[in-house]
């Protein structure tokens, strides 16, 4: 053991350092049932969507920002009905059920009153023990997400409850040097910040774009009626039939008997399409007879994929890739498109807000829930010139190339503050104080 460590259940830590559990160093752990049965809830809570006397904070919220546009309010007698779960500035929120259990953040102070909304936990950290920010840090930590993974129960529905929270270790330094190290963490966060404005600011600008280039084109005087409205006269109106060589979708690996294994054929899932990027940070792999067994949706350089179930429904991205061997599940969908026509203009166009909105059925706020390959061989596209798909492509990937290098910037952040989560929360190296 290295000298002035000391060994504890999560680990070897500075000897002045402590173990305590979140009961001994916060002042409340409650939540929004708090204020009664869930009858008294019903008739005592009020949500609006419209501005009213505080925010009702859900975890959506939190990712968007506090008074983003489908922001929920309560009146002035729901939030003194729900006095014990209310929202100052500085607390740990915690998502305790569901697919996002165990996600932490922090409430943001804020010049409005605010309530907590169900399925969170509030965490009021005792600042004689322990700075809410490092709290933050901590949770978040690979360290502190190993023990948020220990307390978490059920696998259908996974949830955690107040009493095994408050059970939760979590490892202390002395105040003075938790402050430093949420200081140090916070202006790495604050990079990332910007970066993310930045991110959110050249998607606003792409997506105006987007929407002139891809109805209106470049320079154009003269229109004409179409299906799909007023176009430019030299433009044409195809299905993605006529633009395809193939439309057709992959298929399950358990239907066909295979197993996941280390290396192979890589397994395209729609956890894998992104908006615009083939993300494969994760990769799975299939074996290579997989290929054989499903020929139909074997990949290649340049092909289309386009998620037809589930939430991400109407994703897409453009397949590039150096493996050699590469397949798709059941969830996508794959357009193989004719050489006459530009891939990379149809990947622009895929992702237009217009183009979304119609490929998902978009009707008084709904939308399907699946597309089928007949929904995609029907559906209409707008075809310029070879020329104008080449020179709306070159334009729209500038803003591609733009957001990519902001991509790369915030990952970079992000591995620079996991490197230094792991050496300052366990005091391998320690901040002068």
């Amino acid at each position: 053991m290295k000298e002035g460590f000391k060994k504890t259940a999560i680990g070897e830590i500075p000897k002045e350092w402590k173990v305590l559990s979140l009961s001994e160093f916060t002042d409340e752990v409650t939540d929004y049932v708090a204020a009664g049965s869930f009858a008294s809830l019903r008739e005592n809570v009020n949500v609006f969507s419209e501005p009213n006397h505080a925010i009702y904070v859900r975890l959506t919220d939190l990712r968007k920002g506090l008074g983003h546009g489908e922001q929920k309010y309560v009146d002035k007698d729901s939030y003194t009905f729900l006095s014990k779960s209310n929202l100052f500035g500085r607390e740990i929120l915690f998502a305790n059920i569901g697919a996002n259990v165990g996600e932490v953040w922090m409430m943001p102070k804020i010049k409005k009153e605010a309530t907590v909304a169900p399925n969170m936990i509030v965490i009021r950290a005792n600042n004689e023990h322990v700075i809410p920010e490092y709290l933050h840090a901590y949770l978040r930590s690979s360290i502190g997400l190993r023990q948020i993974d220990k307390i978490i129960a059920g696998s259908g529905h996974p949830k955690i409850n107040k009493t095994e929270l408050r059970r939760l270790s979590a490892i202390l330094p002395p105040l003075q040097e938790q402050q430093k190290i949420a200081e140090i963490l916070s202006t790495v966060d604050a990079k990332i910040e910007v970066i993310d404005q930045q991110i959110t600011e050249t998607q606003e600008l792409k997506k105006g774009l987007m929407q002139r280039l891809l109805t209106k084109g470049i320079g154009h005087t003269e229109f004409k009626d179409s299906p799909l409205g007023k176009i430019p006269k030299s433009w044409e109106v195809m299905s993605g039939e006529e633009i395809s060589t193939l439309i057709t979708k992959g298929a399950s690996p358990k239907w066909q008997g295979y197993d996941y294994q280390d290396d192979g054929l890589l397994f395209v899932t729609s956890e894998n399409v992104r908006d615009g990027l083939l993300d494969i940070s994760n990769p799975k792999f299939l074996p290579i007879e997989f290929n054989e067994k499903v020929k139909k949706s074997k990949l290649k350089n340049g092909d289309i994929l386009i998620n037809i179930v589930g939430a991400s429904i109407g994703r897409s991205c453009r397949y590039a890739s150096h493996y050699e061997y590469a397949n798709i599940n059941q969830a996508i969908c794959l357009l193989r498109i004719k050489e006459s026509v530009s891939a990379e203009f149809i990947l622009h166009y895929l992702q237009g807000n217009d183009t979304i909105n119609r490929l998902l059925g978009v009707q008084n706020g709904s939308a399907r829930q699946n597309l089928s390959l007949t929904d995609l061989r029907k559906f209409k596209f707008l075809i310029p010139n070879n020329t104008e798909q080449s020179n709306i492509s070159k334009i729209l990937s500038c803003f591609d190339e733009k957001l990519e290098v902001l991509s790369e910037k915030k990952i970079n952040y992000q591995d620079l503050k996991k490197g230094l989560m792991q050496q300052l929360l366990t005091g391998k190296v320690r901040v002068k104080v």
